[in-house]
């Protein structure tokens, strides 16, 4: 088998039909469109119609194609619909990718509590949900995937004062993620998770635009940079393809080092 056949049976996704959570923006996007150009059709999934409508413009020339769904995942009822959509739209699911988050930014005594609901609901409660209606369409997958977008602070207390109640969501996630590789293994769906760093997106803008928190954050990453974009493609392909066919339960830091120390 010539090299590029081989490289492209193991990690390609060709055929394959994913939905991400998420991806009018930021990481979401980004992985919408590696998912595409490595094959996949994708139903992106976000709040914001326009945006989801201009990526699939973006991406009309890849080898899969974007189909835009709007939806508000604070809505139950609505994610509860993305199964029909996925049939619909996709003729099934194979890859879930549970990006869409929030965060609230409040010290732990001074938060209040509809703030800490609202992100466990929409970081925790809503992947977990998510995950529940696509089940059966996943396990009807000849190779079902599951990938949660966790976050450093799922492993440790947030470095930057106010996370607090993210970090113990992204916590959960790590928790879902195991759980869900050991109740879901059986019906021949993997489920694991990509832990980011630090990325330059319309959630850190706040903290990219402070030079004394920058030059914090990066001082507790290795390879002394944040995180572009594209770093994400190699995880996420591996966990997409049939090269992670034996990885279930695990949390893959993609995060320049922060995690090592």
């Amino acid at each position: 088998m010539a090299a590029r056949s081989y490289s492209e049976a193991l990690f390609g996704a060709g055929g394959r039909r994913a939905l991400v959570t998420g991806a009018s923006s930021g990481l979401g996007a980004e992985m919408a469109r590696v998912l595409a150009r490595a094959g996949a059709d994708v139903l992106a999934v976000a709040r914001r119609r326009d945006r989801l409508e201009a990526l699939a413009r973006e991406t009309e020339a890849e080898p899969g194609r974007i189909v835009p769904f709007p939806a508000d995942l604070s809505d139950g009822a609505r994610v509860d619909a993305l199964a029909d959509a996925a049939h619909e739209q996709l003729g099934g699911c194979d890859v879930v990718v549970a990006n869409a988050a929030t965060y609230s930014l409040a010290r732990m005594e001074r938060m209040e509590p509809e703030a800490f609901a609202r992100d466990l609901a929409l970081n925790l409660h809503s992947p977990w949900r998510l995950c529940r209606a696509l089940h059966p369409l996943l396990r009807d997958s000849t190779a079902g995937r599951v990938i949660h977008v966790t976050s450093i602070y799922g492993s440790g207390a947030p470095a930057v004062n106010g996370l607090g109640a993210y970090a113990v969501a992204k916590h959960g996630v790590v928790g879902l993620t195991r759980s869900q590789a050991v109740e879901w293994g059986r019906d021949g769906i993997t489920v694991n998770a990509i832990a980011p760093g630090y990325f330059p997106t319309e959630m850190t803008e706040d903290v990219m635009r402070d030079e004394k928190l920058r030059e914090k954050l990066l001082g507790r990453t290795p390879l002394g940079r944040f995180g572009k974009p594209e770093d994400l493609a190699g995880a996420l392909l591996f966990l997409a393809s049939p090269a992670s066919s034996y990885v279930t339960g695990a949390v893959l830091p993609v995060d320049g080092g922060w995690t090592a120390w």
